[in-house]
Order: structure tokens, then sequence, then C-alpha cells
């Protein structure tokens, strides 16, 4: 799961990172909202957790921008103030939750869990069934056969949150050049089609469905 974080207090900032990274995330970090606003412009990430008093463009400011650029982002955002203000003016611009620093990161995994259970286009859960003994966890990137954990390089794991993001749906070549190589220029065909690859071994034949001309669909196999 890709993260940006925006947080001006370096010790915090690198608390936050570590914390996440532990888990899992993938973290883009900034100090300030020039920053932030540089990261949104060059790739897109699956959650953003804002502070709202950063130098520069505000945690609002920020807001607005990515609201503007991927109306469905998943976003949190954090302060130290919780006057009515602050959180009214926050979920008026989009943001899906606020949160009161400090705060302890069981907190802040718990927040992202709920925002990312509620926004699943697929149901309202964490795990989702891939079919075939296959399940995938929204929160932590595992893949599980049984209950067996199926090891995923970065670029595999990356690929196939996308393709159940977008479970059935096809999901073309220059999404997946946005999203897994934040958009490199050199990325080619080739390349996609390498990783995309690696990926059908770790799961059944035919769960990955190249759509001639147009990208891959991930789809459910009938038992």
């Amino acid at each position: 799961m890709k993260v940006l974080l925006l947080e001006d207090d370096f010790s915090t900032n690198a608390a936050i990172v570590h914390e996440l990274e532990a888990f899992g995330f993938i973290v883009d970090s900034c100090l300030d909202g020039e920053c932030a606003m540089d990261m949104v412009h060059q790739k897109q990430h699956d959650l953003y957790v804002l502070d709202i008093n950063v130098p520069n463009f505000d945690g609002y400011e920020v807001l607005e921008f990515i609201i503007e650029r991927y109306p469905n982002a998943l976003t949190i955002m954090i302060s130290t103030h919780i006057e009515i203000e602050y959180l009214k003016k926050a979920f008026i611009l989009g943001s899906n939750d606020f949160l009161k620093k400090p705060f302890e990161i069981e907190e802040l995994l718990l927040r992202i869990r709920n925002i990312m259970r509620l926004a699943n286009p697929q149901g309202n859960k964490e795990v989702i069934d891939l079919s075939q003994g296959y399940t995938y966890s929204l929160l932590t990137g595992e893949l599980l056969y049984y209950d067996l954990c199926v090891k995923l390089t970065k670029k595999e794991s990356l690929l196939l949150r996308l393709l159940v993001q977008n479970l059935g749906n096809i999901v073309s070549f220059e999404n997946i050049k946005n999203y897994v190589w934040d958009n490199e220029e050199e990325v080619s065909l080739i390349t996609v089609r390498y990783w995309i690859c690696a990926l059908i071994k770790k799961l059944k034949n035919g769960m990955i469905v190249n759509v001639r001309g147009d990208g891959y669909r991930l789809r459910k196999l009938s038992h």
C-alpha cells in the first residue's frame, strides 16, 4: 500500500514512517506542503495522511489538490487542533477521517483499516476472496493461498493491489505505469508484461487475463 505522509515535525514524521514501513506500507514523506504538492503531481498513492499546519501550502490546500486530481482518494487529516471548525473544513473538502495528535500508531492503523474497508468497491470488508483458495488483504497487501503467505516482490505487490482494486475490470497499461512505476517514461510494455507474467506464476492459471490492446484484468474463477 502506497502512502503519502505530510508532517512537518521531523521526529514525528520519521517515527510514523518507521512504523508504517514495519507494517509493509510503502511510504513517501514530506515536511512541507510544496513537497507534498510535487509528490501528488508525480505519482498516485492509496492513502494520504496530511498534517494541517505545515509550511508553504497547508494541509487543506494539499487536500484540495489531491481531491481535484484523484476524486476517490483516501485521506486522513491530522492536527493538534480539535475545534469543530478544523474538523468541519476537513470533511467539507473531502477528507475521510480526522485524527488528533499525538496519537498511537495503532489508532492510525485502525483508522486506515476502517476507511479502506468502507471504500472497498468489492464489499465492506478488508480481506478480498480472489477464489481458488486465494485471499488478499487490502491493509497489509498480503496474498494468502489458504493459510500460506505467497511471497511477492515490491513490483508484484503493487501490480496485484491495482488489479484487486479493479477486480473484474480492465486495468490499462497507462494506469499500471502510473501506479507501479510512478510514470517513469522509460517503462516499456515488455517490462510490464514481464512483471505480469511473474505475478501470474503466483496465482492459478486464468486468474489474470490479457485483454489484447487494452490491458489486464483480474477475475475470479469458478470453483
